[in-house]
């Protein structure tokens, strides 16, 4: 049957014939469309595979023929090709039978359907197989088969002609059963005509709906495409942008801090420019000095790579006006302030420390911003301090100088004999106090005192005390060191951008009229008491004490002033120490050493003879200390203690040295002038007895005398103290020997 169907299949009209309308067939193809269409190698392999799926049956069945009578073949019209004229070419009839891709039913349906015409049989009814096949040169396929076949394929032979001959001998049975098959796929066509029909419709409205889908499909895969582009573009575009933005990210990253160190708020400028100066203000202006001096490192790296920022061409201009207007109105500020200083009875200390101190960043502010402006403020604040600290202590000292200050002239000296006068530096004078000059007693306290008050004005002024000199130099420089140190100490803090050269200067410019009237304060007290060694010693020690307490305190700018009041002290002190030498000296009937240069004159040379001659004329009988030996031990002892320390690069321990020389010199020239008692009435010596007991007497008065320095500089501490304790000593056990 699936032969049969085949060839049933391959005898049928192409598409195109069948749906022309006309019945007439095509003519037989030429030779050449014969060579043309014969089978590929290709084709021969796909019909051998066909029938190698498809095996033949050995006996084919025919198929049972049909009960109807069979309707006689219509003659054939006009035009019509017979059957018996056919010539068909067998190859090509076995490859239409192999390769045919229609069906009969398909022709079938074609010729059933409705309003289709009704066609001739040549028309509708293709040429029948038997017919075909007995056109067919049997020993041309017979050859071809057995020549391009296989074993298998030569049955083909065989059973096309078995059914050549079975087509001869039924002809009408097989035209029967063709015509039942027909009637029966018509009747079964019939039976499924609403069923296709509705097929065919929903195939129309499906190919309606495909057709919408294939229009949106097309423009969907055009959108898409653009799309597609579009998205590529984005791509790129987010690509860059995101490139860019991690570049500003890295410049935000490394310009942050940056801007944040130049960029001034809103806010601050207002309050910079008309707010109240105070604490807050203070830190205002901290912020704009912050900026500016990273705009100057900014500017600075900048003009390393020799390129223009637009950040600074922007915003340097602004900083710069609003640091004018700051520093415009701390001159102002300080300019004020300076002023207030002059003021009569103000505390500048006071003002200083709560007002100047409290504001110094904002000068040192205008420092960095305007060098010249605060240079010129400097300057000013100099003049103003200066006169303040002249004016008050030019004051002060007018006060001192109306102190009654105890005179001491020569008169004082050891073996000196003649009044001692109190002397007032501007009043008459007034009668002399019991108080011998040449005893130190509590004089003494005055550098051991922890008391540090100094005397004021109003009790300068209203004081009747006759008072000792040292009282008013130490008063005065007292004052002057605790205002030495508050200012030093104010200008280190004030002015810390300045170096420590600058500040000394600064200072020095200040106190130097003021250094200059303690100066000559401490000469008019030395013209008033000029012969007053433990006073000028007194205030030497006052001194040195200053400059400890300054050194303690760190400040160093006294020094100058120190050493020259110790250039003014020191060499009055060596004159008086000569001056007590040279009077023992005279004492022992010896010329002053400087008599041609001390100024003595006639009045020593008169002194000197007269001494002399009572030395002469005068014998001694007593072994007794002499006066001037209790004026020589006292004086010794108060310069003793007045020297408490290692004081050998002194000139005190060369002048206490001489002056010790010339008391021995004194005591052995004076005991040569003794002599025995009975010696003395009598007249004349009774011989070696009498020389005998005078040696003695005048060892026992050597040694009485030096007895007397020992025991009255016994409590004398110190290293100079120590050597005159036991040189005196040593005297005077020497001779207390001799004498027992």
């Amino acid at each position: 049957m699936q032969i049969w169907n085949s060839t049933r299949r391959t005898q049928r009209q192409p598409a195109g014939a069948a749906r022309s309308g006309t019945g007439t067939p095509q003519p037989p193809p030429s030779s050449a469309a014969q060579q043309q269409q014969q089978p590929t190698l290709l084709q021969q392999q796909q019909r051998a595979s066909l029938l190698q799926r498809s095996p033949l049956p050995q006996t084919p069945t025919r198929p049972a023929p049909s009960t109807a009578t069979p309707q006689p073949s219509p003659s054939p019209e006009k035009g019509s090709v017979k059957r018996s004229d056919v010539k068909v070419d067998p190859l090509a009839v076995l490859g239409r039978i192999l390769d045919s891709d229609s069906s009969y039913i398909k022709a079938k349906v074609e010729s059933k359907s409705p309003g289709s015409k009704p066609r001739s049989k040549s028309e509708s009814e293709p040429a029948d197989v038997s017919v075909l096949i007995r056109k067919i040169d049997g020993d041309a396929l017979a050859r071809f088969i057995k020549s391009d076949t296989s074993a298998e394929d030569q049955d083909i032979a065989a059973y096309l002609e078995t059914l050549e001959k079975q087509s001869k001998s039924t002809p009408s049975e097989s035209t029967d059963s063709s015509e039942q098959e027909k009637q029966n796929i018509a009747a079964e066509y019939e039976q499924q005509i609403e069923r296709f029909k509705d097929l065919h419709v929903s195939i129309q409205k499906c190919d309606s709906v495909l057709a919408s889908v294939g229009d949106y499909l097309s423009l969907f895969e055009k959108d898409l495409g653009l799309l597609s582009s579009e998205i590529e573009t984005l791509q790129n575009r987010s690509i860059f942008l995101n490139r860019r933005l991690e570049n500003r990210r890295e410049v935000e990253t490394r310009l942050a801090a940056l801007i944040d160190d130049i960029l001034i708020p809103p806010f601050a400028i207002k309050k910079i420019l008309t707010g109240e100066i105070n604490t807050q203000w203070i830190s205002l202006i901290q912020i704009l000095w912050t900026r500016l001096k990273r705009m100057e490192l900014f500017k600075a790296e900048a003009q390393k790579i020799s390129q223009s920022v637009a950040l600074i061409d922007e915003i340097e201009p602004v900083l710069k006006m609003l640091a004018d207007k700051a520093v415009e109105r701390i001159r102002d500020f300080f300019v004020a302030k300076i002023k207030s200083l002059r003021v009569i009875n103000t505390n500048a200390q006071v003002i200083q420390y709560s007002i100047f101190l409290k504001f110094r960043q904002l000068f040192a502010f205008l420092a960095y911003v305007n060098p010249q402006l605060c240079e010129d403020i400097i300057q000013g604040y100099i003049n103003t301090m200066r006169w303040y600290y002249s004016s008050d202590f030019t004051r002060y000292v007018k006060a001192l100088e109306k102190l009654k200050i105890r005179s001491i002239d020569r008169s004082s000296l050891i073996g000196a004999e003649g009044s001692k006068k109190i002397l007032s530096s501007s009043r008459a004078q007034y009668t002399s106090s019991q108080r011998d000059p040449l005893t130190l007693g509590r004089r003494v306290n005055i550098i051991f005192s922890t008391d540090s008050s100094v005397m004021m004005e109003n009790s300068a002024e209203q004081s009747q005390d006759v008072l000792w000199m040292e009282i008013g130099f130490r008063s005065f420089n007292l004052a002057l060191m605790d205002n030495v140190c508050a200012e030093y100490l104010f200008i280190v803090d004030f002015f810390a951008f300045k170096s420590p050269e600058q500040q000394a200067h600064i200072f020095q410019e200040i106190f130097k009229p003021t250094f200059r009237i303690g100066e000559d304060y401490v000469k008019k007290l030395l013209e008033l008491s000029h012969m007053d060694a433990f006073g000028i010693l007194l205030c030497i020690r006052i001194i040195q004490l200053l400059e400890f307490e300054l050194q303690r305190r760190k400040v160093p700018v006294m020094e100058g002033y120190c050493h020259a009041i110790n250039m003014v002290l020191w060499p009055r002190f060596q004159h008086i120490m000569n001056a007590h030498s040279d009077n023992l000296r005279m004492l022992s009937g010896k010329p002053p050493a400087d008599a041609g240069t001390s100024g003595l004159g006639r009045s020593a040379s008169n002194a000197i003879s007269g001494l002399s001659a009572m030395l002469s004329s005068t014998h001694v009988s007593s072994a007794l200390p002499h006066p001037v030996t209790q004026k020589f031990a006292t004086f010794l002892n108060g310069i003793l203690e007045l020297c408490p320390e290692d004081m050998e690069s002194e000139p005190v321990s060369v002048s206490v040295v001489r002056l010790r020389n010339e008391f021995e010199a004194f005591l052995t020239k004076f005991s040569s002038k003794i002599t025995a008692p009975q010696t003395a009435a009598s007249g004349n010596s009774r011989g070696g007895a009498d020389a005998k007991e005078t040696a003695k007497l005048r060892e026992r008065f050597l040694y009485n005398n030096y007895m007397v320095v020992c025991t009255v500089i016994s409590d004398a501490e110190g290293t100079l103290a120590d050597q005159e304790r036991e040189h005196f000593r040593k005297l005077a056990e020497a001779y207390g020997a001799s004498a027992t």
